[in-house]
């Protein structure tokens, strides 16, 4: 797949995006995806090849990971960062767009259909976590501690990352060691550890039900039955607040669903949006 990366200056911070898929000109629907934690844009190369024929994408690093800046006065809240996926609407002058998030991108695209129902016209949760509070008082505490981003870069190095990868991802034969660095390689730099500590501090709990039932866009549920990360409860939890929601599983299938059955997640994409432009 061909990257058309590029970056721009959103909310004073700035961020690496890849656009892939059909001019802007062709008026296609438009998909902005947003990856999840402890990940990028890399998270959807698999995913976009099966996508590209039918819409304009962009694909973001959120601040703190991938490409993008690692800056020290962001502030790494999921309600934060909804706010800077409308701000790069309003920088590609995009008036309506479908965000499609994988993990906590699939929260922070819930935030940001809550922050402006009038631009995500449609919301697609691929394993969207939710229902988590705040992290311990305790750890938000650590994270003000003179050298925690030190710390936690050596507690990734020890980390068997490769049996990490098996626990995500229900066929372990995907797991490749291209896949493993492709993931890794932002995660050597000293600054992603400093954003990290600040995402521990900021980082508020999840939406609630209460507000869940206040976002009235249609939004697609695709889920792994084997995921162990965030489970499919999660998702029945999410069919249960959510207005008008579609859930989908996919059996022999964990928690990297872009990675793991990216043809079939595409054309429930395809269908979902589709049927609610034809609707």
């Amino acid at each position: 797949m061909e990257s058309k990366g590029s970056f721009k200056k959103i909310n004073d911070v700035e961020i690496y995006y890849e656009h892939h898929g059909c001019p802007l000109k062709e008026q296609r629907p438009v998909l902005v995806m947003v990856h999840g934690y402890l990940s990028s844009a890399f998270s959807f190369r698999t995913l976009i090849p099966y996508l590209s024929d039918s819409f304009t994408i962009f694909a973001l690093d959120l601040p703190g990971f991938g490409q993008s800046e690692k800056s020290v006065k962001f502030f790494y809240s999921l309600d934060n960062y909804a706010r800077l996926v409308i701000g790069f609407l309003d920088a590609m002058a995009l008036k309506k767009a479908v965000l499609v998030g994988h993990s906590m991108g699939g929260q922070i695209s819930l935030y940001a259909a809550n922050q402006a129902p009038d631009r995500i016209v449609q919301v697609v949760g691929l394993s969207a976590s939710g229902y988590l509070g705040r992290l311990r008082l305790w750890l938000r505490w650590a994270s003000y501690l003179p050298f925690m981003s030190y710390y936690l870069q050596y507690f990734f190095r020890k980390k068997d990352i490769m049996q990490t990868f098996l626990e995500v991802v229900h066929n372990r034969d995907l797991v490749t060691n291209e896949m493993v660095e492709g993931y890794l390689a932002p995660l050597k730099n000293i600054d992603f550890y400093r954003s990290l500590v600040r995402l521990m501090r900021h980082r508020e709990g999840d939406l609630t039900p209460l507000v869940l039932h206040t976002i009235r866009q249609p939004v697609l549920l695709l889920w792994g039955i084997e995921d162990r990360v965030v489970p499919v409860s999660v998702a029945r939890r999410f069919k249960r607040d959510l207005p008008e929601v579609t859930l989908r599983t996919f059996e022999n299938t964990g928690h990297l669903l872009p990675e793991e059955k990216p043809e079939e997640v595409a054309t429930e994409i395809k269908s979902f949006i589709n049927q609610d432009v034809s609707g």
